[in-house]
């Protein structure tokens, strides 16, 4: 018997898209790209993001006008109620697909424990 384990995977993002983690984060997403202000927001807050991942894997520190600049948008993205229910949600959705990725890869985490005995 072959087993086409894609077939699962895809049947499992669907599965997924039904969960309640799912469903709030789309939610959450949705009323950001319906709300100009928070998109826009929300696009400022994603290029701080990847600048600051940028320069923690060449080891640089921000200049204090970068700090001053990603301090501001920080307290906007705060004070902003979608971003923060997305925030939330994103915090949800993450956390089940580390417990779904945790079970996947069980045999594999055994195997090892296995060769630690």
């Amino acid at each position: 018997m072959t087993v086409n384990i894609y077939d699962n995977a895809n049947e499992m993002a669907n599965v997924l898209k039904q969960t309640q983690e799912y469903t709030a984060w789309q939610k959450a997403f949705d009323d950001i790209q319906n709300n100009e202000e928070a998109k826009n927001l929300f696009g400022k807050f994603q290029e701080v993001q990847v600048a600051v991942q940028k320069m923690m894997q060449v080891q640089q520190q921000p200049n204090p006008e970068q700090e001053k600049e990603w301090d501001i948008i920080a307290a906007e993205v705060q004070k902003n109620e979608l971003i923060t229910a997305l925030l939330t949600a994103e915090q949800a959705l993450n956390k089940l697909l580390t417990e779904l990725n945790d079970i996947i890869t069980k045999p594999v985490a055994d195997a090892y424990a296995q060769l630690r005995k």
